[in-house]
């Protein structure tokens, strides 16, 4: 009875210490507010692409709401490891006319145009702006990123 005892809790902490090594990554808050030409951009994607120098490397990704306002996400995880990263800022793509996304995509941009066939880093016509690109160095608190990006006067 006495061994039961000791071994139970011994066998809950091994469990515990289970997981993947990307769940003992610590991910600090980043969010922030993406602009063009000032305005809040709705419906844009963002992505963070880590730098080589990283200590651990947690590319991020997220979508604009109605005012700008996005916050990064590691898989499915709010936040990043802190470091530097490049950011890259895509408009809100218009989709063709009568064009369905499929329901399991509606609230990721990105995948929903790779699964209608579109490149979500190619040029496209209907995109509401030009692919933007900034540095960023997410500090050990983690931190607010604004981005403003702007639009071209054709």
């Amino acid at each position: 009875m006495r061994r039961t005892h000791i071994a139970a809790p011994l066998i809950l902490v091994a469990l515990v210490g289970c997981g993947s090594e990307e769940d003992r990554i610590k991910l600090v808050p980043v969010k922030g507010t993406v602009t063009q030409n000032g305005e809040p951009l709705a419906g844009a994607t963002i992505t963070f692409v880590p730098d080589a120098s990283n200590a651990d490397s947690t590319p991020g990704v997220d979508a604009t709401g109605p005012e700008g306002n996005y916050m990064a996400k590691f898989k499915s995880r709010t936040g990043l490891a802190p470091g530097k990263y490049r950011v890259t800022v895509m408009p809100p793509l218009v989709m063709p006319s009568g064009a369905k996304v499929p329901e399991e995509f509606k609230d990721d941009p990105y995948m929903a145009q790779m699964a209608m066939g579109i490149d979500p880093g190619a040029p496209t016509e209907g995109v509401a702006g030009e692919q933007s690109e900034f540095e960023a160095e997410v500090p050990p608190e983690g931190g607010t990123f604004d981005f403003d990006v702007k639009k071209a006067n054709k």
